[in-house]
Order: C-alpha cells, then sequence, then structure tokens
C-alpha cells in the first residue's frame, strides 16, 4: 500500500533533509564557484603572460643594442620561462652569439632552452644545435654523446650527418661514411646533394 505524505511532512522532511546536509550542499556550491573562477582567473592571467612575453621577444627582434637584447633574453627567460618566447629569444642569442664567435655564450644559451623548454621538438632541434657549437668548440666526445641522445626518426638525417662531421674531425672516416650514407637514406625529400659531397670527399675508403 502506496503511503502518501501531506504537504506538512513533506516540508518536515525537507527540513530535516536540509539541516543534515545543508552545509555540505553550501560548501560545495562555495567551491564550484570559486574554482570557476580561479579557472578563469588563471587562464586570463596565462594569456597576458603571453601577450607580455610576446612584446618582449618583438622588442629583441627589433633591436640592434647587444646590452638592450642581453637584458631582454634575461628577462624573458626569468619572467616569462613557461611562455615558448624564452625558449625562442635563447635561441635567437644562441644564434647571435655563434656568428659572433663566442661559442660560450651560444652554449649557454641553448643549455637554457634544454633546461626550461616546454616544446620537445624544440628541446630535439635544440640538442643538435648545441652537438654543433660543441664540435665547434672540439669537444668531439660530447658532442657525440648529445647527438646519440636523439632518439626521433623525424631529426635522423640531421643527426647522422652530425655524426658524420664529428667523425671527420675525430679521423674516424670509415665511421663518417656510415653516417652519411645513413643521412641521405633517412631523407627521404632529397635535398641531399651537401651531405653527398661530404661523402664524396672521403672518398671509397679501404
Amino acid at each position: 500500500m502506496i503511503e502518501y505524505k501531506s504537504d506538512e511532512e513533506k516540508a518536515e522532511d525537507v527540513k530535516a533533509w536540509w539541516r543534515e546536509y545543508g552545509s555540505s550542499v553550501i560548501a560545495a556550491i562555495i567551491l564550484a564557484i570559486v574554482g570557476l573562477f580561479g579557472w578563469e582567473y588563471w587562464q586570463k592571467h596565462q594569456v597576458q603572460t603571453t601577450e607580455a612575453a610576446a612584446l618582449e621577444y618583438q622588442k629583441l627582434l627589433k633591436t640592434t643594442d647587444k646590452t638592450q637584447s642581453d637584458k631582454l633574453v634575461s628577462e624573458l627567460q626569468a619572467s616569462y620561462a613557461k611562455t615558448p618566447y624564452a625558449a625562442l629569444a635563447s635561441l635567437e642569442a644562441a644564434k647571435v652569439a655563434a656568428e659572433q664567435g663566442d661559442l660560450e655564450a651560444a652554449a649557454k644559451a641553448l643549455r637554457w632552452v634544454m633546461d626550461n623548454g616546454k616544446d620537445p621538438d624544440l628541446k630535439l632541434v635544440t640538442t643538435l644545435r648545441l652537438a654543433r657549437v660543441l664540435l665547434d668548440q672540439n669537444k668531439q666526445d660530447e658532442a657525440l654523446k648529445l647527438v646519440d641522445s636523439v632518439s626521433s626518426t623525424a631529426y635522423e638525417s640531421l643527426k647522422q650527418e652530425l655524426k658524420g662531421d664529428i667523425f671527420v674531425t675525430k679521423n674516424q672516416l670509415n665511421e663518417a661514411r656510415e653516417a652519411y650514407k645513413k643521412a641521405i637514406a633517412a631523407n627521404q625529400a632529397g635535398g641531399n646533394e651537401l651531405i653527398q659531397l661530404k661523402l664524396d670527399n672521403l672518398g671509397q675508403g679501404a
């Protein structure tokens, strides 16, 4: 038999339920509101931070003053390390330093990207660039170890070409030939003229 409750009884049931669970419901609502506003604030803060970093990076690209350039790079690294612009600024600083023959400064900037960069592909490219700088510093073994740490097949041709260059400086010509051949084989898109020239310059070997 179905038991029907009067409106008063239903009201009393609601009051009793609210006395028992009301505070929990209110707390849950408050947390939800705070969470919503917190998430919106965080998103807004992220956008503002990225926009500010982009402006600083644009200033870096436009300046020709070394002191100002160094200051902007340091500021991006210190205040905007989580944005991609800090890594891009460091790569730009490394490029300029290498062109000026300051290999230590170039290596330092590249290491910053490897330690702090968020983009995996960018870090792989940086690894190869740092290996190239180390080779220019006659640190062949360190450069080779760094190159071998790159496992992505997308960079196999660049990796093998750089290994070939390292082996040449170590006078390990057979290893250099093999590396150049692998570089050519890995580059299905073509454009292997320079690698082929390097390979040809080594001769046929023993």
